[in-house]
């Protein structure tokens, strides 16, 4: 019985990190195509645009340790000269670029 509930664990966990790398990599390219231009492709928003505009540095413990409901809802609806997002992308799209956001923290524990 053991085994099998372990079988079960084991299977939902891997479905789950499958799940959150495919919505990662939706978010990367949803980043590539409309964030990269101010953020940059490493995030850390030193584009010509991005400092122009001091765009955030998504990197930084600033962005990084608030709530994913809180960088779904700047990208919803934008802040600062960020523009709104909503009427371009899905809740889903929205949620992957958060996913993907995620990953530059670990990158920088590398």
């Amino acid at each position: 019985m053991k085994k099998v509930v372990v079988l079960i664990a084991l299977f939902a966990a891997s479905t789950l990190v499958y799940s959150q790398k495919k919505s990662a990599a939706k978010g990367e390219q949803i980043f590539q195509q409309l964030c990269v231009g101010c953020h940059g492709p490493d995030a850390k928003a030193q584009t010509e645009i991005g400092k122009k505009i001091q765009a955030a540095d998504l990197t930084s413990a600033v962005v990084q340790d608030q709530r994913d409901s809180q960088l779904e809802s700047v990208i919803r609806n934008g802040r600062g000269k960020m523009p709104t997002w909503s009427d371009k992308l899905s809740d889903d799209d929205i949620k992957a670029v958060v996913a993907y956001i995620r990953q530059f923290r670990l990158r920088e524990k590398e």
